[in-house]
């Protein structure tokens, strides 16, 4: 993703966008029909890196058809609102289809929309000027590509303990090369992640709440995901639904993004946004399993209203801190660092739910009688194995997945909690003759 500013820069926004885009759609055609792992892994990589140019690109796009401020925070709600339809059809569709026809169908999904992206990009969207003598940064691509992989392995691993090797290894590897990336950052004459700008605190600040707002909401879906299927026991399709609150009020908050970015300055709209977020998220950790759909789905809700403000509001304020030849390079360390954030959260949060879980099943089992506890709460979290009475079996995994759960949800709450606090302290609002 951090590539995707200088790709754009040399070879033209439009012209890098539109390759993606087709990629994209040729790879999920390729996950559709592939017959084993492997070949499902090639075309999951090539989405990957496809949706790395993809989604910076529409940012950056925005900023550069529409010069107006008001007219800008009014197409960039807009692009929020799509962003939330498709979370909402997504779950939906996708449930449905996993339910009935089975999952290679989820991927067929992205071919007309990608189709009819193509089309409408070659009729509507402008090229941008190029600067073909660009030096494109490869070796802090690969660099940053290492240490970020080499964390996320160690952290996704921290249920085998801190100091098992597949912890260790792999994070003493991220950390060495996280210091030669940064180095290389500095010295390089056109660095992937341009260190100099995250000295301006309407840069910098924007871009750890793009981070924080990663690694709390955007990873959140997969435990909410979760949360619903193994803790409550409902279907794929089901907890499409019951999700369906967040992304509804993210699409509609959106919406009105433009009329509230004329009338209130930029920082409180960041301090509300994610004060919202951090108290649902807070208020989850106690969430059961026999936990009634009302209390869930409403701070669901409350979620998708911050969700609404927070999402586009993070991307006018890094956008508007840096000039228009700096768009591209703005939207991409800004996603990159919302993408890396979600990395960090399921690894995180993921390790932190199942190493709770497992805890809680222990002292379940233990508690009632049962011999060799900790040995079968491992094996019945994460392999969902069950025992000789299935039922049993069922109680115990669901209760320590609901525990896991609402330990996530703190930290993940807190997280955007500290982060609003933030904002409000040192956040820049947008001056008002701006906003006018």
């Amino acid at each position: 993703m951090l590539s995707a500013s200088g790709l754009s820069n040399k070879f033209g926004l439009k012209r890098i966008w539109m390759l993606a885009m087709a990629l994209f759609t040729a790879s999920s055609l390729l996950c559709a029909f592939a017959g084993n792992i492997s070949l499902l892994l090639v075309g999951r990589s090539i989405q990957g890196a496809a949706g790395a140019v993809i989604i910076p690109g529409a940012m950056s796009i925005i900023f550069h058809a529409f010069d107006d401020a008001k007219l800008r925070a009014k197409v960039v709600g807009g692009w929020s609102t799509f962003s939330a339809i498709g979370l909402i059809v997504g779950p939906l569709l996708g449930g449905f289809l996993v339910d009935h026809t089975g999952w290679p169908s989820i991927f067929l999904i992205n071919i007309p929309l990608g189709i009819m992206a193509l089309a409408l990009g070659g009729w509507g969207m402008k090229e941008i000027a190029v600067e073909k003598d660009l030096y494109l940064d490869v070796s802090g691509q690969v660099l940053s590509i290492l240490w970020l992989g080499g964390m996320t392995y160690a952290l996704a691993a921290g249920h085998a303990g801190l100091l098992a090797p597949e912890v260790t290894v792999p994070l003493a590897g991220s950390c060495i090369l996280f210091g030669v990336f940064l180095f290389r950052q500095s010295r390089t004459a056109n660095p992937l992640l341009p260190l100099p700008l995250f000295r301006q605190t309407g840069f910098g600040i924007p871009n750890l709440a793009s981070f924080i707002l990663g690694f709390s909401t955007y990873s959140s879906l997969f435990f909410f995901s979760l949360f619903f299927q193994e803790a409550q026991g409902v279907s794929a399709s089901e907890a499409g639904v019951r999700l369906m609150p967040q992304f509804l009020l993210t699409a509609i908050v959106s919406l009105f993004f433009g009329r509230l970015h004329s009338r209130v300055g930029t920082r409180w709209l960041m301090v509300t946004s994610y004060a919202l977020i951090g108290v649902a998220m807070v208020l989850l950790c106690f969430a059961e399993v026999q936990t009634g759909y009302v209390y869930t789905g409403s701070l669901l809700a409350l979620m998708g209203v911050g969700m609404g403000v927070a999402v586009p509001v993070t991307g006018v304020c890094v956008l508007g801190a840096v000039e228009k030849a700096r768009f591209a390079t703005a939207s991409a360390v800004m996603n990159a660092l919302r993408q890396g954030g979600m990395a960090f959260g399921i690894a995180i949060l993921g390790a932190l739910l199942g190493a709770e879980a497992v805890k809680h099943a222990t002292r379940q089992l233990t508690a009632d009688g049962i011999s060799q506890a900790a040995l079968r709460a491992q094996t019945l979290v994460f392999s969902n194995a069950a025992d000789a009475e299935a039922a049993l079996s069922t109680h115990y995994y669901r209760e320590a997945i609901a525990y896991g759960f609402q330990s996530a949800m703190l930290p993940a709450g807190a997280a955007c909690l500290v982060m609003a606090v933030i904002l409000a302290v040192q956040g820049k609002s947008t001056p008002p003759a701006v906003r006018r």
